[in-house]
């Protein structure tokens, strides 16, 4: 009851940040941790707690376990030594979606030698044995003695999007990625697939599309690689948003143009689709996106409709109208839930009362709400890392904030979450890869598939660590936290180096990064 909730509160504000909570990030929702270091036994086990009344298929959970058996660290043997962790599963649903439950506790007692993470779900229970591997240092010693941990996300949808519709983020990248997301309790991945510089996605109705891409534009990832990214996300609790971004940012469909889809102008720079009195460009449109909606396993399909324009033949009203038409066809013949970008709602009002909006650059994520709508708050000015940014607080306190701004109590339930984006804008080999003029864009270098290894370090460099910051905005926002005190910049080091030690691409602590240096070093030696 009312009791129990209200001291709850205390002992939440009472949490403040002592060197025990630096060490789990993002912080849980409730934590007590006492008594001195204690190591893990050489001889550690992660398993399947007996008791548990997990039936369903035992992959996911198996292979988490050996996944985080490989990344706890072990200490000294000694009468008091954390010797197994029991995980238990109680619910053998493992759909991932909206309503997935990522709540789990943690419990080791003093005067015991092994300790329990409980969770509904397998994938709660993935993030509980993250916890348990944050909170044991290098040397294989836990955090303290006893400790009981009682965590769930504030936000359902904890994201981060990637523009492969740009520079292609290979497979490679994508997996590296999403692992360092799981590390950060983060779920979901948000693939923009489509832009100016490709259609990333093989098409076996128009193979066109991806056969355009070669030489230095090559990269798509084929039907098979979306089935095997998707499965690997899943075992990290990780759902895949494919985002095909319709009418405008569509120079990549210039392939299709031969088999019907029209453009709003013939000029060398058309980027924007005509919808056209004799439905040819909705028709061709209709048939690939049906085909990329059954691809992809998630509830939500992302069809972008930002940064439209009325130009050549295109009206506002013929733009508007193939926007409305196309979400009318997520729902009645995809069976999804639609997404786009606020345009969607704010310029076209095509948004449906259930089409999904994500907040960025003239609104925020209250005025998306009280439409009634869902919304997603995607803020250019917090979580766009489009540009470099300096390391440590400098670079990431901006990632430090409440997207519940605004959003008043009754409207909570429709913000479902926050997301960062990592565009490739400034790694297209030439302005917005043909769609307007201008300067070469400042990781031009690293646009050529010659380059992948190099681009995912610059990637991985630009993202992280500051991503982290905003992962914890997204988990338990806590506003009594200062992300340039002492404490928080030295956790996020620390932290830092742990996901490096694991394989993370990340832009080394202490260290500022941008497109083409990291620590003042070049990626690339010209």
């Amino acid at each position: 009851g009312m009791a129990c909730k209200m001291m709850m509160t205390t002992a939440l504000l009472a949490m403040t940040w002592t060197s025990a909570s630096a060490q789990v990030w993002p912080q849980p929702h409730e934590m007590r941790l006492s008594g001195p270091p204690r190591p893990i036994h050489p001889g550690f086990k992660l398993q399947v707690a007996e008791n548990s009344s997990f039936t369903g298929d035992q992959g996911l959970l198996t292979d988490a376990i050996a996944r985080y058996s490989a990344a706890i660290n072990v200490g000294a043997e000694a009468p008091n030594a954390i010797q197994t962790m029991r995980v238990t599963v109680t619910d053998p649903d493992q759909s991932l979606g909206s309503l997935t439950d990522y709540s789990y506790e943690l419990v080791i007692n003093t005067d015991q030698n092994h300790g329990a993470i409980v969770a509904r779900s397998v994938y709660g229970a993935m993030y509980g044995m993250e916890t348990m591997a944050q909170l044991v240092n290098k040397e294989g010693d836990l955090y303290g003695s006893e400790i009981e941990i009682a965590d769930r996300p504030q936000y359902a949808w904890r994201g981060l999007m990637i523009d492969s519709g740009r520079r292609f983020f290979p497979v490679p990248l994508v997996q590296n990625l999403v692992d360092t997301m799981a590390a950060l309790k983060l779920n979901v991945l948000h693939l923009h697939a489509s832009d100016h510089c490709r259609f990333g996605v093989e098409s076996k109705i128009f193979p066109e599309l991806t056969q355009a891409l070669v030489g230095d534009k090559a990269g798509h990832y084929s039907q098979e690689d979306i089935k095997q990214l998707q499965e690997y996300a899943k075992a990290r609790g990780v759902r895949v948003v494919p985002e095909f971004d319709i009418p405008g940012h569509s120079r990549g469909m210039l392939p299709l143009e031969s088999k019907g889809l029209k453009f709003c102008t013939h000029d060398p720079t058309r980027s924007q689709l005509y919808n056209d009195a004799s439905n040819s460009t909705y028709d061709v449109l209709h048939s690939l996106l049906a085909e990329m909606a059954g691809l992809f396993q998630d509830e939500v399909f992302n069809i972008g409709c930002d940064e439209t324009a009325a130009k050549g033949v295109c009206t506002v009203n013929s733009t508007f109208s193939i926007e409305r038409e196309l979400i009318k066809d997520i729902g009645s013949d995809y069976g999804k839930v639609a997404e786009g970008w606020e345009e969607i709602l704010f310029d076209a009002g095509a948004a449906t009362p259930d089409t999904i909006v994500n907040a960025w650059a003239r609104h925020n994520a209250s005025s998306i709400t009280t439409t009634g709508r869902k919304a997603v708050e995607s803020s250019s000015a917090h979580f766009y890392f489009t540009g470099a940014a300096p390391g440590g607080a400098a670079g990431w306190s901006k990632c430090h904030y409440d997207i519940a701004t605004g959003v008043p109590a009754d409207q909570r339930h429709l913000l479902l979450g926050g997301e960062m984006s990592m565009w490739s804008d400034t790694y297209c080999q030439t302005a917005q890869c043909g769609a307007s003029t201008g300067a070469l864009p400042v990781g031009h270098q690293l646009f050529a598939p010659s380059t992948d290894q190099e681009f995912g370090r610059s990637i991985g460099g630009m993202i992280w660590p500051r991503g982290y910051v905003a992962a914890g905005s997204f988990w338990n926002y806590n506003s009594t936290l200062d992300p340039s005190s002492a404490e928080f910049v030295a956790s996020i080091w620390k932290l830092n180096d742990q996901l490096a030690n694991r394989g993370a691409l990340v832009c080394p602590s202490n260290c500022s990064c941008d497109q083409l240096t990291a620590c003042g070093k070049p990626y690339l030696q010209l």
